[in-house]
């Protein structure tokens, strides 16, 4: 494991943070997930479109889209896969051709259903308002390719918002950690300099390299507290231990 205190130290203007596994965890809401498919063969139905029952929509479409993402995921492409073209493509192959308001609606239902396998962690909030206090500036750099309304939405309904200064999704941007796009997108969103922001996530190909290819610093959350080998300026085993880790960088802040 590489040592704290590698950084060259300076003025903390702000901090991104990678958004799940990091400052929220998921768990498959299954229950959720089924009610939605039942709310969306409701819909569908009571516009005489035809669709299949709940449990075969969750197996063509949702399990589907969710594979490909998976294995987009998988094979470290830059680019960000289209969810929403994925999801046209198989409602079409469950008989069903979504205009797009449709389609976006239709998404929307299922995307709300993963809100309730969200569990953020208890230090997220504390140490983001901590940070905030300080006068330094706090956002999300996150590779999540869904619906970008409801993935805000969900930061929202999570109640993490308004502790955020800026938030930059990979589905909005088009490309994925470690593609130096995102970080350029997330500095501009969050308003400072990469010589003084740090990244802050638990991949090391994502969040780690990605983030000092883009000039900046970074730490890596690793939860298990095993030794790791990383590139990473710092490691902590939980999210109260950046500040520490910040100053053993040397870095310093209002």
């Amino acid at each position: 494991m590489s040592p704290a205190g590698e950084g060259t130290g300076g003025r903390l203007e702000g901090v991104l943070f990678d958004y799940g596994e990091t400052l929220v965890s998921f768990v498959p809401p299954e229950a959720a997930l089924a009610a939605a498919a039942e709310r969306i063969v409701a819909l569908l139905d009571g516009l005489g479109r035809c669709p299949p029952d709940a449990g075969t929509l969750r197996a063509t479409v949702f399990d589907r889209v969710e594979r490909q993402v998976q294995e987009h995921d998988r094979r470290d492409s830059l680019a960000e896969i289209d969810v929403l073209e994925a999801s046209r493509r198989a409602y079409r192959d469950a008989g069903l051709d979504l205009d797009p308001d449709l389609l976006d609606e239709v998404i929307r239902l299922e995307q709300e259903a993963w809100w309730q396998g969200a569990r953020v962690d208890p230090e997220t909030v504390p140490l983001l308002d901590g940070l905030r206090r300080h006068g330094v500036r706090v956002g999300l750099c996150s590779n999540a390719p869904y619906r970008l309304r409801s993935l805000r939405d969900q930061l929202a309904h999570l109640g993490l918002d308004r502790h955020l200064d800026a938030v930059t999704f990979s589905a909005e941007v088009g490309w994925r950690k470690p593609s130096p796009h995102i970080f350029t997108a997330a500095l501009r969103a969050l308003g400072t300099g990469a010589s003084s922001t740090v990244m802050v996530g638990d991949s090391e190909w994502g969040d780690i390299e990605g983030a000092r290819g883009a000039g900046m610093r970074a730490v890596l959350v690793h939860k298990s507290g095993a030794q790791v080998e990383t590139a990473a300026d710092a490691v902590v085993a939980r999210l109260s231990a950046l500040p520490d880790a910040l100053r053993t960088m040397r870095l310093y802040w209002d």
